[in-house]
């Protein structure tokens, strides 16, 4: 039982080290769902791409935003870049829009999508 919350935290030990990083991505605390974005974007964890995907459409820190991005051209799939290509519609974060059209410029040059 969690002291803070009282949730039930029998079951969480059960989990696998992916499926706590994806739960990590819930955490209010930035730099932990950094590291957890990261983590998943290295792992190349398929399972992470509907979350991720998610999250780069919420309103979010700049840093974290390109981190998602990143996280989700490093795994690769077909749904990543599809995502990718949406969000790069959306001009309301210049940064992250140079970050998106260089991943789709290079996702282009190889055929990808």
């Amino acid at each position: 039982m969690c002291p803070y919350c009282s949730s039930d935290l029998s079951k969480f030990s059960t989990l696998d080290y992916e499926e706590k990083l994806i739960l990590a991505l819930d955490s209010p605390i930035t730099q932990n769902r950094v590291f957890a974005i990261e983590v998943l974007g290295k792992k190349k964890v398929k399972k992470a791409v509907d979350k991720l995907c998610k999250m780069l459409f919420e309103k979010r820190d700049t840093f974290e935003l390109v981190e998602i991005a990143i996280a989700l051209f490093n795994i690769g799939t077909k749904e990543a870049f599809e995502c990718l290509n949406k969000r790069s519609k959306i001009n309301d974060n210049k940064l992250l829009n140079k970050v998106l059209k260089n991943f789709l410029d290079r996702i282009n040059g190889q055929s990808l999508v």
